[in-house]
């Protein structure tokens, strides 16, 4: 598609890695030289997140809600017009097999947006689990819109300069439709815009003439998201793993009743736990971690370290590991080697299961 080589040309002129998925589609990974910069507009700017690699399938009709209500594992039908949620499809054993966020984008309307390289098997499973229901699905990238996510405290006032208003999803800018909505990253301001492949090259030119804006990558989304306890899929979990051991709690419902999966999920909350959990880390900033290690308590390996910032934040790194739950649950010292002084500290994530 056209608009790709665009938007990738503008990454490329940075000295950017892209990485190529479904369709010619390319996520740009890291810059030359800018990761700091980059950290930075995300924190303190406005950093632009090119996500068009993730698809854009859209359910409408009479039984959207009721059929994907049964597919994932949060609740969609309890989202009003304008609201978004993150999600998963699991297997029937009850692990995970794709991460989503869902979004009710209209009336009788939800948006399903896939991981990147994800989009092909979600839109396999929805369309064999899709029988006599009433609902049409849709690929939006194929010639409607694309993803671009716009992160950093000043996200919403220059969304405003373009014709943004709070009050409403869906709005214009030079005439075609933006749908923009709100999924903070953690603490941090992000808005999700999903916008008409006709205005995406000019949408992106204009965010970039604002002060303090720029293009970001995947590896500076990386250090924020692990500094707001938030694991990705692929990375800190992934298909061998339950949503009670990745600490996701934010993306599933224990009480909307049936869907694939429900049953594992359900007898693990009531009358048990999971055998590994994420945890949340903070290593002295001279720590030499890197993401990879194998974590200790009293001489015993009981996990590793799935992610690992770079940035110090009051004298500690942060990052994100797989640890036995009985460890967790202590909220012991852990330590990088055997015969090593634990100084690892280690918390909850923000959205554990309990």
């Amino acid at each position: 598609m056209e608009i790709y080589k665009i938007i990738d040309a503008l990454h490329l002129k940075l000295g950017c890695n892209i990485q190529e998925f479904e369709g010619g589609a390319g996520l740009p990974t890291s810059y030359s030289d800018r990761l700091a910069e980059e950290i930075n507009l995300l924190m303190h700017g406005c950093g632009l997140f090119d996500l068009k690699a993730c698809w854009l399938i859209a359910l409408k009709g009479t039984d959207a809600g009721t059929f994907l209500q049964g597919m994932v594992t949060s609740d969609v039908l309890q989202l009003e017009i304008g609201q978004i949620q993150s999600s998963l499809i699991c297997g029937n054993k009850g692990k995970i097999l794709h991460h989503l966020e869902i979004f009710r984008s209209r009336d009788k309307e939800w948006i399903v947006i896939c991981d990147p390289g994800e989009g092909r098997a979600v839109g396999t499973i929805l369309d064999n689990f899709h029988v006599r229901e009433d609902l049409d699905m849709r690929l939006l990238n194929s010639g409607e819109m694309l993803r671009i996510d716009l992160i950093g405290p000043d996200t919403e006032k220059n969304l405003e300069k373009l014709g943004y208003d709070p009050a409403k999803t869906e709005w214009k800018f030079d005439e075609s439709s933006v749908l923009t909505v709100k999924l903070n990253l953690g603490k941090i301001p992000r808005f999700i815009n999903l916008i008409n492949i006709n205005v995406l090259q000019e949408f992106t030119a204009q965010i970039l003439k604002f002060e303090n804006s720029d293009l970001t990558g995947l590896e500076a989304f990386d250090q924020i998201r692990i500094s707001e306890g938030i694991p990705r899929f692929g990375v800190d979990y992934d298909s061998g793993n339950f949503p009670q051991e990745a600490g996701l709690s934010d993306h599933i419902s224990f009480e909307k009743g049936c869907y694939i999966g429900q049953e594992p999920h359900a007898r693990m909350y009531h009358r048990g736990h999971p055998n590994w959990f994420s945890v949340w880390l903070k290593l002295p900033e001279k720590s030499d971690a890197i993401s990879g290690n194998l974590l200790y308590h009293n001489q015993k390996e009981i996990g590793k370290i799935t992610s690992l910032g770079s940035f110090s934040q009051n004298g500690f790194l942060r990052g994100i590991a797989m640890i036995r739950h009985e460890s967790a649950v202590e909220k012991s010292l852990l330590a990088l080697e055997v015969d090593l002084q634990p100084i690892i500290e280690q918390e909850a994530l923000p959205y554990t299961i309990i």
